[in-house]
């Protein structure tokens, strides 16, 4: 994907780190980097849309649905388990 134009961040790298910057999960500086591209390049942009109103389906979706008990225990027994590590 790309609209064309040269940018100092290339479309692939972009969308390879949509997920972790809708999420919130970059660093200042690669925030601020995937921000300038994705005005720039409306095809990055509608990307980033589309990455947000699915993860806002699923939210939606999964909304006070509670895990199984089952899965809170696994979960502790392996954190426990590894912990030491």
């Amino acid at each position: 994907m790309s609209c064309g134009n040269p940018h100092a961040t290339s479309c692939t790298e972009v969308v390879a780190s949509i997920s972790a910057y809708v999420d919130g999960e970059v660093t200042a500086e690669e925030y601020q980097v995937i921000t300038v591209h994705l005005r720039e390049c409306p095809p990055c942009g509608h990307e980033e849309q589309a990455h947000r109103a699915v993860k806002g389906l699923i939210v939606r979706a999964v909304r006070g649905t509670q895990a199984p008990t089952t899965l809170h225990a696994r979960v502790r027994a392996t954190f426990w388990s590894t912990e030491g590590q």
